[in-house]
């Protein structure tokens, strides 16, 4: 999975700008695009705060669309 490739799929369906992202995620935009220019994988802590602004888990980010999540 392309976790970058995932955020900015997230990103496009919402109309939001990596500014708008960092806003709502309340990370520095110099943050996020820095992930992109030196093709990094965001922190666990970066995650949650993305996910947060998404309105999503982290389990359902991680989760294939294909797949549906099973109770225990």
């Amino acid at each position: 999975m392309d976790v970058l490739e995932k955020i900015r799929q997230y990103r496009i369906e919402r109309n939001w700008t990596e500014y708008q992202l960092a806003e709502k995620s309340e990370l520095p935009q110099s943050t996020i695009s820095s992930w992109y220019r030196k093709k990094q994988t965001p922190t666990i802590q970066s995650m949650e705060k993305i996910c947060k602004a998404f309105g999503i888990t982290l389990a359902q980010f991680f989760t294939d669309e294909d797949s549906e999540i099973k109770p225990l």
